[in-house]
């Protein structure tokens, strides 16, 4: 489930190497497939960072054998470093703020038509998309980094035999589903409902700002729910919805054409002047500053 196109727009692999990586990028020949793999140090090289906040049509797996860097996520900035996985699932808010200069590893693209065959089940996929970030022991990355180096050569040898590609997909995630912390395999029902209601946020913030939505589509009371996300997360029901929403504004902000006041409306504001207070709240610039500095970045 994914937000309609109409809200944000989506940056396919393509657009990302056109807007976000350096002209020099052009001799890697990046090929097309639904299944790709690239060595992570590349990044260091070519990605211009950072990156505005985009919205990605595909799903991507990082994992870092060394090095890092700071990577947005909806409204968490990750710090990424050695031994760490990162997932990235397609229409999620993204942004890479910074890449340490010794980072190796890979970078994994996976269409989202395959998913279905790479998890196991729903519920999975769900919990990698909403705990995106995976520390794991340096034995275990040794072996994934080896799946991954395997991954690689087939990739060269014959790029369509997407039969051999899915199977080494298929083990590199159940070994990384082996590796998650029983909070995520096993959550308590405050983290379960905790990770349900960040679902949601996702999904409709843009339309629904009363805590009353999601408390009636969890079957609990606000209160409970106030009291399981805010002892998970340590923040309240309502820092989760203004810091959602802000992050998904800069998104239209990037579009130049549109007024602050036709993205407020878009995303049911009633008062632009409130949205503004609220973006202000939360990022500490107005948003007309935030979407001067994008115009400024266009015209250097």
């Amino acid at each position: 489930m994914k937000l309609g196109s109409k809200y944000f727009e989506e940056v396919n692999f393509d657009k990302f190497v056109a807007s976000y990586m350096s002209s020099e990028a052009d001799r890697l020949q990046f090929r097309s497939g639904p299944i790709q793999i690239y060595p992570l140090q590349m990044a260091t090289y070519f990605i211009k960072v950072p990156s505005p906040l985009f919205r990605t049509e595909y799903n991507f797996l990082l994992l870092f054998s060394s090095g890092g860097g700071k990577q947005q996520v909806d409204t968490e900035l990750l710090e990424l470093s050695e031994n760490d996985i990162l997932f990235i699932r397609e229409g999620h808010l993204n942004a890479i703020k910074e890449i340490s200069p010794d980072t190796t590893g890979f970078y994994v693209h996976i269409d989202s038509s395959l998913l279905s065959g790479i998890f196991p089940d729903e519920d999975l996929l769900n919990r990698f998309t909403f705990s995106p970030k995976i520390s794991v022991p340096f034995s275990t990355m040794s072996w994934l980094i080896k799946c991954c180096e395997l991954l690689f050569e087939q990739r060269l040898v014959d790029i369509k035999s997407i039969e051999v590609q899915l199977s080494i997909l298929k083990v590199l995630i159940q070994k990384l589903a082996n590796s998650l912390p029983s909070r995520i395999v096993k959550p308590t029902r405050q983290s379960e409902i905790t990770m349900r209601f960040r679902e949601l946020v996702y999904y409709h913030a843009h339309k629904e700002r009363n805590i009353s939505f999601y408390s009636g589509k969890l079957a609990v009371t606000d209160n409970y729910l106030n009291r399981c996300v805010k002892n998970l997360t340590t923040k309240s029901v309502k820092q989760h919805l203004n810091e959602m929403v802000v992050a998904k504004s800069k998104i239209l902000l990037n579009n130049t054409a549109k007024s602050i006041s036709e993205i407020a409306y878009e995303l049911n504001f009633s008062d632009p002047s409130y949205f503004a207070r609220l973006f202000k709240q939360v990022t500490g610039m107005k948003p007309s500053a935030y979407k001067d500095s994008i115009m400024h970045d266009l015209s250097d």
